[in-house]
């Protein structure tokens, strides 16, 4: 940044002098006295090259195009330096963003949208670019170029300087408020620009239920009535532009005439040449984007601070869930018991527990259920145990020892987790089952497609492991993205296996077949599993049954049933539904 500074004041030190060479030609011609006649060409020509003069002409000619070579030169070197800085700091801007936001807790995308984090990480840092490239090279570029410039029209003539710029503070005034209309209403063209982006997004991700429903005509209403809103307001920007540019010129040109007028005067009283007529229609020329860019360079670092706050806001989010100072990082390998203590959780910003006082255990190796009704805290309890959220009162155990006390990438990497909404990328089947590990092979990725009963129909499609997903898998039956979720917790080797309702889609014939699979699989593993199906826990070590975030039953499904409680009226009831569906 220093270097290209250093750069833009050389050019424009050196650019400053083209006027003066100009003006010492001018005034160098103007001396010579020109007999007039039918050759008056070929005269000019003959006096300018054979007189005493040429040598004064060449010598300027020369000195002209040094100046010029040298200033284009060194702004080429300026542009090479501050605005590649410039996409440097982007680059690395980005990155640290991105690795921030990987890196931030579950409560900050609770109080974020998707959309909000998304121009954060983009539109904002493009923003900040802009300070450090075009905003800071304006910046520099007219301190230094009015400062040479303007010490050189007074030492010239201080009269002709007032007189020549006497426009200039119109000039950046309207330029200032012409940019911080162009700026403003481009952040609402921005903004409806996302509406719309938006709108087809949605409708494209709902397509088979717009087509259900009959709803084209609908959607196409809509979508159409957000483009005319964007029509219009980016007609009305287009009109500001194109007004901004002809009145741009005019006083650029009232300038130029003012000059002209001042110095004519001046040179018919002998106080200038022909040749500072030149020289000074020159430099306002020279000024006229400095001071023009003084608007431009105001609004956009206004813009620039503004996302700058925006992007702070995510650097210093705290990252509370991480490794902590008593973090032991001589521990290399986990088992899988895992035993809650007291413990009771409250998401951010909720006035109400989620989990209150619960305690369980489940040794290494164990096949854990976990059943209850919709909001009993089913799921909020295992997203404890990878430390998606941290406890607020208690403590989990993991090998007796407190969670926050075993590294956090260790812990990560000894789960596989497959939850209830299941998420797939639009990529290929195999990477997706691949996601959760590094350079799987190809025979990884069949068996695990195999343990978890869906590698058969992925042979069914054409690309087979090389059939693209659409978004989120719609490409996919509900069933089949399930399946491919337990494939891609599974081809990790997972010491503890966390199964969160990853069965609700398939049928009870195809969940009978994928547990005989699983079983095998999931022997010696610590599995925690929730699900709404008796059928699919019944086999399970231990039951925990959770009400209203605490646990209230717990035993094998035999001695659940004995109790005659909560587990029993579940069972009893399910039972009921299947003679009745079978009927």
């Amino acid at each position: 940044m220093i270097l290209g500074s250093l750069f833009l004041t050389a050019s424009n030190f050196f650019l400053i002098w083209i006027p003066v060479y100009l003006r010492r030609t001018v005034d160098e011609v103007s001396s010579i006295d020109i007999e007039k006649s039918p050759e008056s060409f070929d005269t000019i020509f003959e006096v300018l090259f054979t007189s005493s003069a040429s040598w004064v002409l060449v010598k300027n000619a020369l000195l002209l195009v040094g100046a010029v070579l040298l200033s284009g030169f060194l702004l080429f070197a300026t542009r090479q330096t501050l605005i590649v800085a410039s996409r440097k700091i982007e680059f690395d801007l980005r990155n640290d963003i991105f690795d921030k936001l990987l890196k931030l807790p579950q409560r900050f995308y609770s109080n974020y949208d998707s959309g909000e984090v998304y121009v954060r990480a983009t539109e904002d840092v493009s923003k900040v670019r802009e300070y450090f490239g075009p905003a800071y090279m304006y910046t520099i570029n007219t301190l230094t170029r009015m400062g040479f410039i303007i010490t050189m029209m007074i030492i010239v003539s201080p009269e002709l300087t007032m007189w020549a710029l006497l426009p200039l503070p119109f000039l950046s005034a309207f330029a200032y408020w012409v940019s911080g209309y162009i700026n403003d209403y481009s952040r609402i063209i921005q903004e409806q620009y996302s509406t719309i982006a938006g709108r087809a997004k949605e409708s494209f991700s709902s397509i088979r239920l717009i087509k259900a429903y009959n709803r084209e005509d609908y959607e196409m209403q809509r979508f159409e009535d957000e483009s005319e809103s964007y029509r219009k307001k980016k007609l009305r920007l287009d009109l500001v532009e194109s007004l901004f540019h002809p009145t741009l010129n005019l006083l650029i040109g009232l300038s130029v005439v003012i000059v002209v007028w001042k110095a004519g005067q001046l040179v018919i009283e002998g106080q200038l040449t022909v040749g500072n007529i030149l020289e000074f229609i020159v430099y306002v020329a020279y000024l006229t984007w400095p001071v023009a860019s003084l608007g431009y360079t105001v609004n956009r670092f206004q813009q620039s601070m503004a996302s700058w706050k925006r992007i702070d806001q995510v650097l210093t989010e705290e990252v509370n869930i991480e490794d902590k100072s008593h973090t032991d990082q001589e521990i290399d390998e986990i088992q899988g018991a895992i035993e809650f203590k007291n413990v009771s959780f409250k998401y951010p910003g909720a006035e109400e527990f989620a989990l209150k006082d619960v305690n369980l255990k489940v040794e290494a190796g164990q096949n854990a259920a976990i059943v209850g009704r919709t909001g009993s805290g089913k799921t909020t309890l295992i997203e404890l145990v990878p430390r998606l959220f941290d406890t607020t009162e208690g403590e989990i155990l993991v090998d007796g020892k407190n969670i926050e006390s075993i590294p956090l990438q260790l812990l990560r990497e000894s789960i596989g987790l497959v939850p209830q909404d299941t998420f797939l990328f639009s990529d290929t089947i195999g990477e997706n089952i691949a996601f959760g590990t590094n350079n799987a092979t190809q025979q990884e990725i069949e068996e695990a497609a195999e343990k978890a009963q869906v590698r058969d129909n992925i042979l069914e499609f054409d690309k087979k492991f090389e059939t693209i997903l659409g978004e989120r898998g719609i490409t996919l039956s509900g069933g089949q993205k399930q399946r491919t979720a337990i494939a891609r917790a599974l081809i990790r080797d997972p010491k503890i296996i966390i199964l969160d309702d990853s069965l609700s889609a398939v049928d009870t014939k195809t969940e009978e077949a994928i547990l005989q699979h699983l079983r095998k699989e999931l022997k010696g593993r610590t599995t925690l599993m929730i699900s709404h199906r008796i059928s699919t826990i019944k086999d399970a070590d231990i039951i925990y049954y959770l009400e209203d975030g605490t646990v209230v039953e717990q035993g094998t499904h035999e001695e659940l049933l004995e109790k005659d409680g909560r587990y029993s009226v579940m069972y009893n009831k399910q039972l009921i539904e299947q003679e009745l569906a079978e009927i």
